[in-house]
């Protein structure tokens, strides 16, 4: 199977900054095109517990949307047809479902472990969500 619509899933982690590296090897070798994708997890379990409001999610946005640039800079450096998004969600259902079926995406690459949107280590929940719930091809990357 040739990939030709590519989702790489990026928090700022070591782990998801080596998925986006191998994203971007395989969109150079495959001639096709990179989506990178940041999603601010928007949990409704987070709201109630916490009562964070709706400035909290704007700035984490906003944080996100900067820190996007330099993976947007090193693909284009690289030659590779790609498109950052940033968005404010459910990220397992975004990378599972919402966000390839919106995009034709036929190639999902995850770290294994990421960071969650209050810096901590997580334990891989969303990488599994995303493994045993998408409809297209998954890669995790350690």
């Amino acid at each position: 199977m040739k990939y030709k619509r590519i989702l790489v899933g990026v928090d700022g982690s070591p782990q998801a900054d080596r998925a986006f590296n191998v994203g971007c090897s395989l969109a150079k070798v495959l001639a096709a095109k990179l989506y990178i994708v940041w999603v601010v997890n928007r949990d409704r379990g987070m709201e109630s517990s916490f009562g964070v409001n709706e400035d909290f999610y704007r700035d984490q946005y906003a944080q996100v949307k900067d820190k996007l640039a330099p993976y947007t800079k090193k693909a284009a450096d690289q030659g590779i047809d790609a498109e950052t998004q940033a968005l404010v969600g459910n990220v397992k259902v975004l990378l599972s479902k919402s966000f390839p079926a919106e995009n034709k995406i036929d190639l999902i690459i995850l770290g294994q472990t990421g960071r969650n949107v209050i810096g901590k280590l997580s334990i891989g929940s969303h990488s599994t969500y995303v493994l045993q719930n998408s409809d297209v091809d998954v890669l995790i990357v350690k």
